[in-house]
């Protein structure tokens, strides 16, 4: 029969196999100088490191000064009896910890079990990016299909009235752009890469198509000849979007004018303008000037742009309205 005096207390063999078993990760003794006095298991599952190289070293030796300073508030809150969860990048992974307090023969130590949640945490923040697309891909095709399901609607309840197969054509030229946009918009929605499609064709047409598409009221829109290269479905949005805007801030008898500029294109109005401190946010999914917009358009606007590659500034145009300038167009010659 075994000697008692030599077997280990059946607690201390809990916790021995506890700390030489925890899942994917590291349980540590702290002191009040944030020195390891107990780490385990024996060889550390992500460095490798036998444990006993760590004993008896501060957190200042054992790690860089960057994670060194933001383990330090959280080990002392532990060791005043405060315990702590949160997460610390180090060595191209993501350590999720918690730490809890603990009293040894009347001195104040910190347990600290860490585990690395790296593919956890990737896993999650895809999963956010993959829901923000998805709410932003509704918000889009909310926005932009207002607009053609009325002019829709409208001629063909003028066909109706009237027989005139005129309306009839409108309404299906209306629903080939329904089609386009929600295309155009669902790329848009599933990828920041650059087209690779893109066509050569006259920026004055393209505008004056996505004039077509809004409710114009009694705006005037200036537009010069330039040819470039662009994914022409998506630059009409692009256009549609800043019109809407335009006319939504600048009243019904806004000016819009859209001409060339070295590297590119601007489209000014003789609106309101926009606040130079909002300058900076205006593209942001949500974000909105006022009017009653839903702070969609300008966020589509600033999509595209990215999408092709181009760089957007926004200042004032002469009389105080907007003036979006791209840069970083294909030109064609």
């Amino acid at each position: 029969m075994p000697d008692p005096s030599t077997q280990t207390p059946p607690r201390q063999q809990t916790i021995e196999v506890l700390i030489q078993n925890f899942p994917n990760g590291v349980i540590v003794l702290f002191d009040d100088d944030l020195c390891y006095r107990v780490v385990g298991p024996d060889v550390l599952p992500f460095s490798k490191r036998e444990a006993t190289e760590l004993l008896g070293q501060s957190i200042h030796d054992l790690f860089p000064e960057c994670t060194a300073t933001s383990l330090e508030p959280e080990l002392r809150a532990t060791i005043r009896g405060e315990s702590r969860s949160f997460d610390v990048k180090y060595d191209d992974r993501v350590h999720h910890i918690e730490t809890h307090p603990a009293e040894i023969d009347g001195d104040a130590y910190g347990v600290l079990a860490t585990q690395n949640v790296t593919q956890e945490r990737e896993t999650a923040a895809a999963l956010e990016r993959q829901n923000e697309r998805l709410d932003q891909f509704t918000s889009m095709i909310s926005h932009d299909m207002q607009t053609p399901l009325s002019i829709a609607t409208g001629h063909l309840e003028l066909y109706q009235e009237t027989g005139d197969p005129a309306h009839l054509t409108k309404v299906e030229e209306t629903l080939t752009r329904l089609d386009d946009l929600t295309q155009d918009l669902l790329t848009l929605a599933q990828s920041n890469d650059v087209p690779s499609l893109s066509e050569t064709g006259a920026l004055n047409a393209v505008a004056r198509d996505a004039w077509e598409m809004i409710d114009t009221r009694d705006a005037t829109l200036d537009v010069s000849d330039l040819l470039i290269r662009a994914d022409f479905g998506q630059l009409q949005a692009l256009f549609e979007n800043l019109f809407r805007n335009a006319i939504g801030h600048g009243g019904d008898e806004v000016t819009i004018r859209i001409g060339p500029i070295k590297g590119g294109f601007y489209v000014e109005d003789t609106g309101t303008g926009i606040p130079e401190d909002k300058r900076e946010d205006v593209f942001e999914h949500g974000f909105s000037t006022g009017y009653g917009g839903n702070g969609v358009g300008l966020t589509i606007v600033g999509r595209i742009a990215k999408r092709h590659g181009w760089a957007i500034e926004l200042t004032e145009e002469r009389s105080g309205g907007a003036r979006f300038e791209f840069t970083g167009v294909e030109i064609a010659d």
